[in-house]
């Protein structure tokens, strides 16, 4: 892809493109130098092309299955149902070894006492049998499970059922809980959007009554569109990103994509029928994302709005942070409207040329290589009108996303090693009202996910209305410098923080003062719980009640709200996002 930029430099009118205003005209610019589009279809089988790996294997299908086999005749259930899980992954679709491995899937689910996933199983293998003595003898095993199982099905230990439930109950109870901004449907009543000349739009406290305490929940979200890191791709859904359990469901076509529901399966045939032809592990998150955008919205709906989104990316980029896309008397700002996501900022006018081309280049790859090598939109494929809509849409997502989208990580809890546990990197979402909110290298919100539903909840008490709620970008001033905060910022996200911390210089942690401060008050509960969490227990659900008190009595008790608090304030706000983890995207290893 960098050769084709480097090659792109020298073939193209530069200075006309460096003329182009808007995004429309710079990909029009591109696809319309023959030069260009002769050197673009050469790069295409080297980037982007027909998928040439993660195909279906008998041989490797037969090889996992056998040693789920000798796992299971070993009594080890477990390591047999990661092995048969593995087979079937494999197993090319309808075919005999697909029907073998759900069959002897379903044996150990029956062992392990899940009796309806082995019911599942069991059904699909007797789909795929065929009218021969061997298979005859197989089917009536197969029936005799499926007896079985209907036999036994209510007895299935009930924590089986809860561990699959428990967090979307729970996710559910939590949204059900709240009351709703009339015209943020994400946003809890909580929570309002203003608009700024030099803040843009942003998130603020509303209907404060009484002060909100930490904990207290901003906002539920889930992401318009996700996409997993290839690390995550064999361990987690590719469709709500949650770690698999038990078992896989597997697109009939590839090796890659894996699910943890039918139901998963099913939502990702819409985008999923046209990514599965693509090697899209050439790509980096924010390109996978962007293509992700597009096939997920669809043709179909992309071709409908056509006239009014190419009047968006026809307008030439203003320089007023955001106010061509903010309307206070506009309708409800949904989080799947496909609109929202693409009206949110690009940052266009602060970038290079040599950026833009950059870019430029990048949409047009994945956007000819999805129109050339896929069912997407065929009309497209001798169609330069509509081969520049598609990718003049890629083109501005490539500039939003890395301004805009939020990295999905999963909390690896070590039992043996409690104190090692961080969070890592699972996948990117794009969330249309959590990008509105603005950064502070000293944030007064917090966001955890379930899967690629984010929650966004208060790290601080807010006690009026009007007060900006600002998540961190990853720069927090007690563990950055402010050299390095700002560096980082202005490079990802194109603008000078002035923040608190930036514009008073606070210090890091190592030299916030000891304690907790004058005049502050301490907590016998905070200092146990705490000690408990250093000593590597795990927390309760009680202690997020300790962390919300403690941090709430102490912003009570401290008037001068710009002043530096302690370490102790500091510790108290870790240790909630610690717990927060734990209790929700979280893993908990045995090593």
């Amino acid at each position: 892809m960098l050769s084709l930029v480097d090659v792109t430099s020298n073939i193209i009118d530069r200075e006309a493109f460096a003329s182009c205003t808007n995004d429309y005209t710079r990909i029009k610019q591109l696809l319309s130098s023959s030069d260009f589009v002769s050197h673009l279809q050469k790069s295409l089988p080297l980037l982007l092309d027909e998928r040439t790996t993660d195909s279906k294997c008998i041989k490797t299908s037969n090889e996992y299955r056998e040693k789920g086999n000798a796992a299971y005749a070993s009594h080890n259930d477990q390591l047999a149902l990661l092995l048969y899980n593995q087979a079937i992954r494999y197993a090319p679709p309808y075919s005999r070894e697909l029907s073998l491995a759900l069959g002897n899937r379903s044996a150990v689910l029956s062992n392990l006492k899940h009796y309806q996933l082995a019911l599942q199983d069991v059904h699909h293998a007797l789909d795929f049998l065929s009218s021969n003595e061997e298979d005859d003898t197989r089917r009536q095993r197969l029936e005799q499970r499926l007896y079985q199982c209907l036999k036994h099905q209510s007895e299935e230990a009930e924590s089986n059922r809860d561990k699959h439930t428990q967090l979307e109950n729970e996710l559910t109870e939590l949204k059900s809980n709240q009351t709703y901004n009339a015209n943020y449907s994400s946003l809890t009543s909580h929570a309002d959007i203003k608009y700024a000349s030099d803040r843009g739009r942003h998130v603020v406290s509303s209907n404060v009554s009484s002060t909100l305490k930490p904990g207290t929940i901003i906002l539920v979200e889930q992401a318009y569109a996700s996409v997993l890191l290839p690390s995550a791709w064999s361990t987690h859904c590719h469709t709500c990103l949650r770690r698999l359990h038990l078992l896989l469901f597997v697109c009939s076509q590839c090796t890659r994509a894996v699910y943890c529901s039918s139901e998963c399966l099913q939502r990702s045939i819409v985008w999923h029928a046209f990514e599965c032809r693509l090697t899209i592990d050439r790509l980096d998150k924010m390109q996978f994302l962007a293509l992700r955008l597009l096939t997920k919205t669809g043709w179909q709906y992309l071709l409908k709005h056509k006239l009014q989104f190419e009047d968006y990316l026809k307008q030439d980029q203003p320089v007023n942070n955001g106010l061509h896309s903010y309307n206070q008397e506009q309708e409800v700002y949904e989080w799947n409207d496909y609109e929202n996501i693409l009206k949110l900022e690009t940052n266009s006018h602060r970038r290079s040329v040599d950026d833009l081309l950059h870019r430029a280049v990048q949409a047009c790859l994945i956007g000819i290589s999805l129109i050339n090598n896929t069912s997407f939109a065929q009309q497209a494929y001798e169609n330069l009108d509509y081969q520049v809509y598609i990718c003049s849409l890629l083109l501005s997502h490539l500039q939003s996303l890395p301004c805009n989208a939020h990295e999905i990580s999963e909390f690896i809890h070590h039992r043996a090693a409690p104190l090692s546990s961080s969070c890592i990197e699972i996948g990117a979402g794009i969330y249309a009202t959590l990008s509105l909110f603005n950064h502070s290298c000293n944030p007064n919100v917090i966001r955890n996910f379930i899967g690629d539903t984010v929650v966004v909840r208060l790290l601080a008490s807010i006690s009026s209305n009007n007060v900006e709620l600002t998540d961190n970008y990853g720069c927090l001033s007690a563990t950055m410098e402010k050299v390095e905060r700002q560096k980082k910022l202005h490079e990802q996200y194109r603008f000078q923080c002035q923040c608190q911390p930036c514009v008073d210089q606070w210090p890091n942690y190592d030299q916030l003062p000891e304690g907790l401060g004058d005049g502050m008050t301490p907590s016998k509960e905070f200092d146990e719980a705490f000690q408990r969490l250093v000593q590597g227990e795990s927390p309760t659900r009680d202690d997020l009640s300790v962390y919300e008190d403690f941090i709430d009595q102490c912003d009570q008790q401290w008037q001068d709200k710009k002043k530096i608090k302690g370490k102790v304030y500091n510790n108290a706000q870790e240790a909630y996002k610690q717990c927060l983890n734990f209790f929700y995207h979280s893993f908990h290893s045995e090593d």
